[in-house]
């Protein structure tokens, strides 16, 4: 009889794409914790856990963006706010309170990705939500909020890889994640090329 996985299984399991995720961020490999966050990420949008998948596409954008990979940090900090947004709206009819908070989020992360006509959207959304919980809120209240939330995430710049290659790879990586999340089919997107790119980043280390 096979034995029944536990949430202790799952945290000490070598196959965890979160926990290599941290491991490899906390070693300071962080193109190799951009492929395991991106790669979890994907996992999670496949089980509808949007507010994970959003967390670990943010993960793997900082991890780049500690890379020096401004361009593809801001693609997946764009990435993360359209998730973070699309779950506002899914929820906003059992949880207001996640509601907003996911509009924070997504103000946030608009900002991070230079998107500012989309933020400043955001931003009347939670003004408008938060006036129909609250009609004594106003602009003033939700811009202290969010210029708090806004300042709280910098990201930092490393020295991106000079090895055109693994740059190539990794700009593929992020493509095919985007593919995924819109496509209607296993076929329209490539499964290997996240192994196929830590295989190169694993070389260069060599």
């Amino acid at each position: 009889m096979k034995k029944l996985e536990t949430w202790m299984d799952r945290i000490t399991n070598e196959s965890n794409l979160w926990l290599n995720a941290i491991k490899m961020e906390d070693e300071g490999e962080y193109l190799k914790a951009f492929i395991f966050y991106l790669k979890d990420s994907s996992e999670c949008i496949k089980q509808n856990s949007f507010v994970r998948a959003a967390l670990s596409c943010s993960c793997a954008a900082d991890c780049l963006a500690m890379d020096g990979n401004l361009a593809g940090a801001r693609q997946l900090y764009l990435q993360t706010a359209t998730l973070y947004e699309n779950n506002a709206i899914q929820v906003i009819g059992n949880s207001v309170r996640e509601a907003l908070w996911s509009y924070q989020e997504a103000y946030e992360f608009y900002n991070l990705a230079c998107e500012n006509n989309k933020a400043q959207n955001i931003y009347e959304k939670y003004v408008s939500l938060s006036r129909k919980v609250n009609p004594f809120f106003g602009e003033k209240e939700a811009m202290e909020s969010l210029r708090i939330r806004k300042s709280d995430q910098v990201p930092q710049s490393g020295i991106h890889t000079a090895n055109m290659q693994v740059s190539a790879d990794v700009d593929n990586a992020i493509k095919n994640f985007l593919s995924e999340i819109v496509a209607t089919s296993d076929d329209k997107s490539n499964p290997h090329i996240f192994q196929r790119i830590f295989n190169k980043i694993s070389e260069e280390k060599k």
